[in-house]
């Protein structure tokens, strides 16, 4: 500033001299202020000159340009003092001491932060935008509702129709089934078979279709048996098992009466009333049946049978059973064949390892019954013990056997159904 000061003075020096000085010769100094309208020429001049000086001061700064020999120049043009070029412009030590640029430095920081901000907007801003366009656009949904309804109407009507059409077939086929069903039994059991000119004819065919299981057919047989000889008393014994086999136990115990009233010395008519007594809850009646079948039996092995049952029925009947059987095994001796081993059991004679030893032997037939025999007979023992579990054990090995034809096989159920209960 130093020579911004020396041109105000020098033309300061002219004007006293009497020189008319110009609108860029007024001084800013306060010497000048008794002159009004001098001052604020001087004060613009300064101004302009300062704004030139801090301009140049900042170019030199920013841009690296020596602007110190322009500056003069044009301040001495604007002072129209030619001479003012050769002083000034050895004068570049001023520009280096000007301090002033210092702050200006912190503008251009200021520049790239406003940068930022001005690309931080447009990133937040522009994306929600299309998000919310994109859910105004599939907030109408008219269409899948359509759809949905379009699908959910063919839906019901091919499935429904097409199921229900066969279901309804297969139910109405099936209504005439259980008919034909019940009437092919009885055509198998009661077909019409040719008439026979004997009672024994009738009752021999009887028994034939008993062992096929056929027992309304041989009830059938055993009428005609029975119509032609009303004292017959086999065709009654028959008729009386087909009933007991076909679940009809009342009707076989009256057949089996008809045998006895026809032959007093029928054994097994009688042997099947005490059986049928017995599992019917009336063991005195059994016991009585079974002394009568042993009056009149011949057969050894039916005998030794009658005594089991026997002793059974006056131990269900609260009798002094063993010491009675002990009676009755004194009067006839026990042979060693079946079922001897049997009865020696219950008099403590036999163990029950040899038992089972001796129900392996004999040829397959014989093996069948003492298996179907021994087993229920094993069974009774051990109930008879208080072992139910060993008990039930032998009752289910006597129905796998599935010897049907013998009354072990039918009374060793019953035994279950008992301790089952």
């Amino acid at each position: 500033m130093s020579y911004i000061l020396e041109a105000l003075k020098k033309s300061d020096a002219e004007r006293k001299r009497g020189e008319v000085p110009t609108l860029s010769d007024a001084p800013p100094s306060p010497a000048f202020s008794v002159q009004p309208g001098v001052r604020p020429v001087a004060m613009i001049i300064v101004g302009i000159v300062a704004t030139l000086v801090v301009g140049g001061t900042v170019r030199w700064l920013t841009l690296g340009e020596t602007a110190s020999p322009t500056a003069p120049s044009e301040v001495a043009q604007q002072t129209a003092t030619p001479q003012a070029t050769p002083q000034t412009a050895p004068e570049p030590s001023p520009v280096p001491v000007v301090a002033q640029p210092a702050p200006k430095p912190v503008e251009p920081p200021v520049e790239p932060a406003a940068e930022p901000i001005a690309q931080s907007a447009p990133i937040v801003t522009p994306e929600p935008m299309p998000e919310a366009k994109s859910q105004v656009v599939l907030e109408p949904h008219p269409e899948p509702e359509v759809v949905a309804v379009l699908n959910a109407k063919p839906a019901p009507a091919p499935s429904v129709e097409d199921k229900a059409k066969p279901i309804s077939a297969p139910i109405s086929m099936a209504k005439p089934a259980p008919k034909i069903a019940d009437k092919a039994p009885a055509n198998l059991e009661a077909p019409v078979l040719p008439a026979l000119k004997t009672a024994s004819a009738y009752v021999e065919r009887a028994w034939t279709s008993m062992d096929k299981g056929l027992y309304t057919q041989a009830i059938a047989d055993l009428d005609r048996a029975v119509a032609q000889e009303p004292a017959f008393a086999d065709a009654w014994f028959a008729r009386g098992w087909a009933n007991e086999k076909n679940g009809n136990e009342t009707a076989a115990l009256r057949d089996y009466t008809r045998a006895t009233d026809a032959n007093p010395a029928h054994a097994f008519s009688l042997f099947s009333s005490g059986y049928l007594h017995l599992y019917g809850d009336n063991p005195k009646q059994a016991a009585l049946a079974f002394i009568r079948a042993r009056g009149v039996a011949t057969d050894p092995a039916l005998r030794q049978y009658n005594t089991l049952w026997l002793y059974l029925s006056r131990v269900r009947a609260g009798e002094d059973a063993r010491a009675r059987l002990q009676e009755d095994v004194a009067k006839e001796p026990v042979n060693e064949r079946w079922p001897g081993p049997l009865v020696k059991l219950f008099t403590g004679e036999q163990a029950e390892d040899l038992v089972l030893a001796a129900i392996d032997q004999g040829t397959k037939a014989q093996r069948k019954e003492r298996r179907a025999t021994g087993y229920f007979f094993l069974g009774i023992a051990a109930e008879m013990n208080g072992d139910a579990s060993r008990a039930r054990d032998y009752f289910e090995r006597t129905l796998a056997t599935g010897a049907v034809e013998f009354r072990q096989y039918d009374a060793a159920k019953r035994e279950l159904e008992k301790l089952n209960r």
